[in-house]
């Protein structure tokens, strides 16, 4: 099955083996699965089970993944070895977890942190860390996410490239809630209030009875990599909190893209 965005690149992919096997390895460390098959693998790219096996087959050569007793690939130890060394240079997972705590330490409510694929043209949330109050809502992390519906999504959408945002209006927007926005023309509105304000609030847009303010995180060339912020029932929301939730959110935010970018060491964080 194509996601949603892949159809765009699938020419690319098919005259460059060195990026179809890079999409491969990426199906393997966001599935929640450690050992895959053949034919499964071809499924999720969309590509013959011959091409996945020649692309294991090289990947296998290079120690990127590693074949089971039982004919299944997992990643392989040289890949583990290359994750731990980045992870090593550069601790963004480590910073990422202090500023979240930080932000619900200061906010009192549940934060997160999505990432953007440009590929997919989807965010997923990659870390949460969950407000002490006994009522709060759990995100779930690790699933692909359109970018319509949500604060998160929405702060990452209004900072695309605008061929990138006139692509994502122009397909159909499907709700997640009845509060989703699915109108073409009112959401590019939006989306440049948005753009102008640096931050995106929602009330049960992705979740039912969910509020959530979001600000966008920067890369290195100053390209959108994607969103943090807090969420909170809406039952607890009072407005006249927001622009203390929208200070701290964009504190967060202005953390992370320091990191990203290299202008912040770890030390930063705390």
């Amino acid at each position: 099955m194509h996601a949603p965005g892949a159809d765009r690149g699938e020419a690319a992919r098919q005259r460059h083996p060195l990026a179809r096997g890079i999409e491969l390895l990426t199906e393997m460390v966001d599935s929640e699965q450690d050992r895959h098959g053949v034919r499964e693998l071809a499924g999720r790219l969309g590509v013959s089970p011959s091409t996945v096996h020649r692309l294991l087959t090289d990947l296998e050569s290079l120690g990127l993944v590693s074949r089971t007793s039982n004919g299944a690939y997992r990643l392989g130890l040289e890949f583990l070895r290359l994750a731990w060394t980045t992870t090593d240079r550069f601790p963004l997972h480590e910073v990422s977890v202090q500023t979240l705590r930080r932000l619900t330490e200061r906010s009192g409510e549940s934060a997160f942190f999505g990432v953007y694929s440009d590929q997919r043209r989807q965010m997923m949330f990659t870390l949460t860390v969950e407000s002490p109050h006994p009522l709060r809502y759990t995100l779930p992390t690790h699933e692909w996410l359109p970018l319509h519906a949500g604060a998160s999504g929405l702060a990452i959408f209004a900072f695309l490239p605008e061929e990138v945002r006139s692509a994502l209006l122009g397909r159909p927007l499907p709700r997640s809630t009845d509060r989703t926005p699915t109108d073409a023309p009112h959401l590019r509105e939006r989306l440049e209030t948005i753009r102008r304000q640096g931050f995106a609030i929602t009330h049960g847009e992705r979740i039912e009875g969910g509020v959530a303010i979001a600000a966008p995180v920067f890369g290195s060339f100053d390209e959108v990599v994607g969103a943090t912020g807090v969420t909170l029932p809406e039952a607890r929301f009072d407005p006249e909190d927001s622009t203390s939730l929208v200070a701290h959110v964009r504190e967060a935010a202005a953390r992370l893209t320091g990191h990203m970018g290299g202008t912040l060491d770890a030390v930063g964080a705390r």
